[in-house]
C-alpha cells in the first residue's frame, strides 16, 4: 500500500513539474513575445488565455509540484534527517526544490501582479479617446508586460536548473 502511494505522488510530481516547465517555456518562447509583438491587441489574447484558465492553472500545477516534492524528500531523507540530508543526493534534491519553490515565489508573488496591472492599464486605455493619455497608458502597460517576459524568463532558468538537479541527484 505505502509502495503505490509512493509511486502515485512520485509519478504526481514528475507530470505535474513537467507541466509547469513546460507552461513556462512556451510562456518565454511563444506566448509573452507574440503578445509583445501584437501591441495594444495583446490584451485581448492574454484575457483569452486567462478565459481558458491557463493563467489559473499555473499556481496549481505548481503547488502540487513543490508539496509532492516536499513529501518525496521527507521520504527519502527519513524525515528531514541531516546524515541524508547533507549527502550529495540529498543537497542536489534539497537544491533542486528549495529553486522551484524561489520560482513559484516569483511567479505568484511578482509576475502574477505585474501581469495583473499590465492587463488593467491595457482595459482602461483601450476605453480611452487617441491622446497622450492613452499612449502613456499603453507604454505603461508595455512595458509591464516586458518586466513579466524577464521575470518568467528567470522563471524558466531556475526551473531547468531544478529539473537538472532533479534528473542527476541520485546519480551524484
Amino acid at each position: 500500500m505505502m509502495e503505490a502511494m509512493y509511486l502515485t505522488i512520485r509519478v504526481l510530481h514528475v507530470l505535474m513539474g513537467a507541466v509547469w516547465l513546460g507552461w513556462v517555456l512556451f510562456l518565454v518562447l511563444f506566448l509573452q513575445p507574440a503578445v509583445l509583438d501584437t501591441g495594444p491587441d495583446g490584451a485581448k489574447v492574454m484575457a483569452a488565455v486567462e478565459r481558458r484558465g491557463f493563467v489559473a492553472g499555473i499556481p496549481i500545477v505548481s503547488a502540487t509540484a513543490i508539496l509532492s516534492g516536499l513529501w518525496l524528500y521527507w521520504r527519502y531523507t527519513a524525515g528531514f534527517s541531516p546524515a541524508i540530508s547533507q549527502s550529495h543526493a540529498g543537497m542536489a534534491f534539497g537544491a533542486g526544490g528549495a529553486l522551484a519553490i524561489v520560482a513559484a515565489i516569483i511567479g505568484g508573488g511578482m509576475v502574477s501582479r505585474v501581469a495583473k496591472k499590465a492587463t488593467t492599464l491595457s482595459q482602461e486605455a483601450g476605453a480611452m479617446p487617441d491622446g497622450a493619455k492613452r499612449t502613456t497608458t499603453l507604454a505603461a502597460a508595455l512595458e509591464l508586460r516586458r518586466r513579466a517576459l524577464t521575470l518568467t524568463r528567470i522563471i524558466a532558468v531556475l526551473l531547468i536548473a531544478t529539473v537538472a538537479l532533479m534528473s542527476i541527484a541520485i546519480l551524484i
